[in-house]
C-alpha cells in the first residue's frame, strides 16, 4: 500500500470515529396520570440547569434530541401534579425512554378528598366541575399579600372579593355574583370560616402553609349541607413529607405594612409534622388624605400546628390545632387609640380571637373500601366598638362527619352522616332582646358514581338535613361528564342547597352592627343551580393549551335582604324577598404555555336580578363583564420569574350612594419580579401601577370623622391604590 493510500485509509478512519464519537444521544418518555393511566398532554419535560426541554405530544410523549453524554436530572411537571425527578446517565449514541405516572396533588396523601365528590380522586376525572388553584400559583399570589388569600381569590375567574366595610377593611367572597354567606368555606374540608367571622375570615388566612385551593361553583348542599348554596372553596394545606421543608418570609409594603412568617414540615417514621406561624401588622393608612383612613390598622398574630400519625399501614389519622389573634382599628386617620369608645372622632375597633382543633382517623379496610371520620371545633370571640356603640359576639362551631366509600365494579359509592352545629351569644350589654341563635343539623347523606361506559360517568348524590329552627331540607344533585376524546370533557350538572338565615349580611357589616334588629319570621333561603362546562386540552406545534367554557345559572328563593326603607333611617330590618333572585352567565378561561412563558386569560359574564314587592332590579355591586390576564416567564436555568397582570372590571349598579347609581368601569394592573441566589428568593411586587381606586371619583365616607358624624359608602373599586412591597424569602427543601 503506497503512503498517499495509507494516508487515504488513515484520513476514513478518523472521520469515521469522528462520527461515531459525536453521534448524540436521545431522551424519551410517556407521561400518564398515576390513578387513570391516562395521557397528560402538554406536561413538561426538562432537563435541571441546562436549555433543553420539550412538552408531551397528544399520546403523552416527548422527546429530547441532540444530548451529549452524561448525567443529567429530568424533571416532569404538571398543572395539578406532583413534579417528577429522576437522574439518568446517557453515553454517547444512547436512546432512552421513561415510562413516567403523575401523581395528583388532590391525592397525594390519603385522606384529602376533590371537594366535588368527597373522594380521593384526579380532579380531571371527576363528574362535578372542580377548579384548582394550584400551588405555584398560591405562591405567587404569596409575594403579592403574605398576609391573606384575599387577592388569591379576586384574581380568579367567577369569584370576586367583594369589601363590605371600608372602615375596617372586611371582605367576603362573592361567586357567580351571590352574597359571600353564601359560600361555604373549608379548610382541609371542615367548614370553620362562616357566620360571625364571615367579614374578616379571608384577610385572616395566610396562605403560606396552603398547597391547593379547590372551588366548586354552584349549590352543593348535597354533600356539605348548610351555607353551599353559591359554592365551596376548600383550603388544602401541606402535608409533611420524607425531606424535611422550611419557608421564611419577610414583607413589608410602600403603606407601611410588615410580614413575618414561617412554615415548618417534616415526615419521620411513623408521624409527620407541619407548623405554621406569622406576625402581621397595618398602620392606619390614609391614601387620599381626607382624614378617614383608607387601609384599616391591624396587629394579627397567627399560630397553626398538625400532627399526623400512621397507626398501622390501613390506618391513619391527625390532629390539627389553630390560634389566630387580631386588633383591628380603622376610622378617624389621626384620633389616638384611647378615643376608642367615644362619639367622637370617630373610630371602629374590632378585637377577634380564633381558636380552633380538629381530628380525624381513616381506616383502609381493603383496596376498595374505606371509613373515615372527622370531628372539629371552633370559637371566636369578637369584641368590637362602632363610635361608642359596643357589639360583642361569641361563636361556637361544632362539625363531626362518618362516611364509608366502597368501589363495586362499574361504581364508586359512598354514605354517611354528619352533625353541623353553630351558636351565636349576642353579649351586647342594653341588648332587649338578643340577636343570637342556636342551630343544630344533624343529616345523613349518600353518592354513587357510576360508570355508564367507557367515556361516560353519572353522579347521584343527595342529603337530608334536620334543622332545629328550619325543619328538614332535602338536597339532591346530579352531574353527568363525557369525554369525547382525551382531550375534550364535557359535564352537565345540577343541584340544590339551602341556608339557615342570620344577621351576619353584607349590610350589617357595612354599619358596624349598630342598628342590627334580630330576625323576625324569616324562612330559610332555598336555590336550584345548573352549569354545563367543557375542558379542552392540546398543542400546536411547541403551544400547550387548556381552554375552559362554563355556563351557569341559579334560582335562589326566599333571599334575605335588608329593607331598604329602614336602611334609609341607619337601621338594618332582615326579611324575605317577596321573588325569586337570578344569578346566570358564562366563564371562559384558557391558559398557554411556550417553553418559559406561560399566558393565563379568564373573562366573566354575570348577569343577576332580585324580584322583591313588584320591582326586579339588578343586584348591586355586580360587575355585568369582568376581564383578567397574566402572564408570567419563569427560568430555572437562570433561576427568575417575572410577571405582568392587568385586570379589567366593567361598570356596577350601586345603592345608597348621593354621587351615582352605576360606577365607572376600571383597570388594575400590576408587575412581579423573583430572584433565586440558592435558598434565597428577593422579590418585588408592583401592585395597582396606575393608582386606580374609588376616592380618585368621590369621597368614601359621608360626614366629619372628626366630629363623630360619619356614613360610609359601598366600595364598588380599590382603596389602597398604588402598593409596592417586597422582601425576601429563604427556602430549605422545597
Amino acid at each position: 500500500m503506497t503512503s498517499d493510500k495509507k494516508a487515504g485509509v488513515l484520513l476514513l478512519w478518523v472521520w469515521l470515529m469522528g462520527t461515531t464519537v459525536a453521534h448524540p444521544a436521545q431522551l424519551s418518555g410517556t407521561v400518564k396520570d398515576a390513578q387513570t393511566q391516562e395521557p397528560l398532554i402538554g406536561a413538561s419535560a426538562q432537563l435541571k440547569g441546562t436549555r433543553y426541554g420539550t412538552t408531551a405530544n397528544q399520546a403523552g410523549v416527548f422527546a429530547i434530541h441532540n444530548l451529549s453524554s452524561g448525567r443529567y436530572v429530568l424533571r416532569v411537571s404538571f398543572i395539578g401534579y406532583a413534579a417528577y425527578d429522576t437522574t439518568v446517565n446517557l453515553d454517547r449514541a444512547d436512546s432512552l425512554h421513561l415510562a413516567i405516572l403523575l401523581t395528583p396533588l388532590s391525592v397525594e396523601a390519603e385522606e384529602i378528598v376533590v371537594t366535588g365528590t368527597r373522594t380521593s380522586r384526579s380532579i380531571a376525572d371527576v363528574p362535578v366541575r372542580v377548579e384548582a388553584i394550584p400551588q405555584e400559583e398560591v405562591e405567587e399570589k404569596l409575594l403579592m399579600t403574605p398576609a391573606s388569600v384575599a387577592m388569591l381569590l379576586n384574581e380568579s375567574t367567577g369569584m370576586r372579593v367583594q369589601t363590605t366595610s371600608a372602615t375596617s377593611s372586611t371582605a367576603n367572597l362573592r361567586i357567580q355574583g351571590l352574597s359571600g354567606r353564601y359560600t361555604q368555606m373549608l379548610i382541609d374540608g371542615i367548614p370553620s370560616l362562616g357566620g360571625l367571622s364571615a367579614g374578616f375570615s379571608l384577610t385572616q388566612l395566610p396562605p403560606l402553609n396552603l398547597r391547593q385551593v379547590e372551588v366548586v361553583k354552584g349549590a352543593t348542599s348535597a354533600l356539605y349541607g348548610p351555607d353551599a348554596i353559591a359554592g365551596v372553596v376548600n383550603f388544602l394545606t401541606k402535608e409533611p413529607r420524607k425531606a424535611p421543608e422550611l419557608t421564611a418570609l419577610l414583607n413589608g409594603t410602600t403603606q407601611r405594612g410588615f410580614d413575618a412568617a414561617a412554615f415548618y414540615s417534616q415526615k419521620f417514621k411513623k408521624a409527620g409534622l407541619t407548623l405554621l406561624t406569622s406576625r402581621n401588622t397595618q398602620p392606619r393608612f390614609d391614601v387620599d388624605g381626607d382624614g378617614f383612613s383608607d387601609i384599616a390598622e391591624y396587629t394579627r398574630w397567627t399560630l397553626v400546628p398538625k400532627l399526623l400519625y400512621d397507626f398501622s399501614h390501613t390506618v391513619r389519622g391527625g390532629f390539627s390545632s389553630g390560634v389566630s389573634v387580631e386588633d383591628r382599628l380603622g376610622g378617624a386617620a389621626s384620633a389616638p387609640r384611647s378615643a376608642v369608645g367615644t362619639d367622637a372622632p370617630y373610630l371602629e375597633r374590632i378585637q377577634s380571637t380564633r381558636l380552633q382543633a380538629n381530628t380525624w382517623l381513616t381506616w383502609n379496610v381493603s383496596p376498595s373500601r374505606s371509613i373515615s371520620s372527622r370531628f372539629a371545633g371552633m370559637r371566636l370571640t369578637r369584641d368590637d366598638v362602632y363610635g361608642s356603640t359596643p357589639f360583642n359576639a361569641r361563636q361556637t362551631v361544632l362539625y363531626a362527619d362518618v362516611q364509608y366509600a366502597a368501589d363495586q365494579g362499574r361504581h364508586r359509592w359512598l354514605a354517611g352522616a354528619a352533625l353541623n352545629a353553630d351558636a351565636v351569644a349576642d353579649r351586647t350589654p342594653g341588648l332587649l332582646t338578643s340577636r343570637g341563635y342556636r342551630f343544630h343539623a344533624p343529616g345523613v347523606f349518600a353518592q354513587d358514581e357510576v360508570r355508564l361506559a367507557a367515556r361516560w360517568i353519572l353522579l347521584v348524590s343527595g342529603r337530608a338535613d334536620r334543622h332545629n329552627r328550619f325543619g328538614t331540607f332535602f338536597t339532591p344533585r346530579l352531574s353527568l361528564m363525557h369525554r369525547p376524546t382525551d382531550a375534550l370533557t364535557i359535564r352537565l350538572g345540577g343541584g340544590t342547597g339551602f341556608k339557615a338565615p342570620t344577621i351576619f349580611v353584607e349590610e350589617a357589616e357595612e354599619m358596624g352592627f349598630r342598628q342590627v334588629r334580630p330576625l323576625q319570621q324569616v324562612r330559610a333561603e332555598r336555590s336550584q343551580s345548573g352549569s354545563f362546562d367543557a375542558n379542552w386540552r392540546g398543542l400546536a406545534g411547541p403551544l400547550v393549551a387548556r381552554l375552559n367554557a362554563a355556563l351557569y345559572l341559579t334560582r335562589l328563593q326566599h333571599a334575605v335582604t335588608a329593607d331598604e326603607d329602614s336602611l334609609a333611617s341607619d337601621v338594618v330590618l332582615l326579611r324575605n324577598t317577596t321573588g325569586a333572585t337570578l344569578a346566570r352567565g358564562g366563564e371562559l378561561s384558557a391558559q398557554l404555555t411556550y417553553g418559559e412563558m406561560k399566558l393565563s386569560v379568564g373573562y366573566t359574564y354575570l348577569k343577576t336580578s332580585q324580584t322583591d314587592r313588584g320591582r326586579t332590579e339588578e343586584l348591586s355591586l355586580n360587575p355585568r363583564n369582568t376581564f383578567g390576564a397574566v402572564l408570567v416567564w419563569e427560568s430555572e436555568t437562570a433561576g427568575m420569574k417575572a410577571g405582568l397582570e392587568a385586570y379589567w372590571t366593567d361598570s356596577q349598579r350601586v345603592e345608597r350612594n348621593p354621587f351615582r347609581q352605576r360606577s365607572p368601569a376600571y383597570w388594575v394592573t400590576g408587575a412581579i419580579l423573583e430572584k433565586r441566589f440558592g435558598m434565597i428568593r428577593l422579590f418585588a411586587n408592583f401592585e395597582n401601577i396606575f393608582d386606580t381606586r374609588q376616592t380618585r371619583t368621590e369621597p368614601i365616607i359621608l360626614g366629619d370623622p372628626q366630629q363623630g358624624r360619619v356614613r360610609v359608602l359601598p366600595v364598588y373599586a380599590p382603596l389602597e391604590g398604588r402598593v409596592i412591597n417586597g422582601g425576601v424569602r429563604v427556602v430549605l427543601g422545597h
